[in-house]
């Protein structure tokens, strides 16, 4: 008799823990298991974060970096602080004694002081100095620092040439 109850007993809290298993909130429900790499949000790639590049591809010498030198005479700037292969451009003068009498009615073409200053370089004084006409400058290099003053002194314009 005593086993009876036992097992009526253990029915009715079998019963009773089954009845409330269906009465909570999701019971028999079967949870869903995502798949691997499924379900989850994905940063779109227009702003997934990288790092900020200080300077544009195009402006491989830094010139936009300078641009507070435009306006600046040429003996406030500390050459040496810049980077390396910078030129500076002058418009130039040649000041030697012309015959007038044997000059052609065509102006002189324009000059200009062509100023190299080295990598490392710490003295304020030019490296290498020249006087050409406009149209021989050189060759274009990406990464050298161009540095136009006007007839006084004063930067003019700043660029990778």
């Amino acid at each position: 008799m005593r086993f009876l109850i036992y097992i009526f007993v253990a029915s009715i809290l079998l019963v009773a823990s089954l009845l409330a298993g269906c009465f909570t909130p999701g019971a028999g429900v079967p949870q869903p298991r995502p798949r691997p790499n499924l379900g989850q949000y994905q940063i779109p790639a227009n702003q997934r974060p990288e790092p900020t590049r200080r300077m544009p591809d195009e402006d491989l010498c830094s010139s936009k970096l300078f641009l507070g030198l435009v306006g600046q005479h040429e003996g406030g700037i500390v050459f040496a602080t810049l980077p390396g292969r910078t030129r500076v451009v002058k418009p130039a003068e040649l000041e030697l004694a012309q015959d007038n009498f044997l000059q052609d009615m065509r102006p002189d073409p324009p000059l200009v002081e062509v100023r190299e200053y080295l990598s490392g370089q710490t003295l304020y004084t030019p490296a290498i100095r020249t006087v050409d006409r406009v149209d021989n400058l050189g060759p274009i290099i990406r990464e050298r620092l161009t540095v136009e003053l006007d007839v006084d002194g004063y930067v003019r314009e700043l660029s990778c040439r």
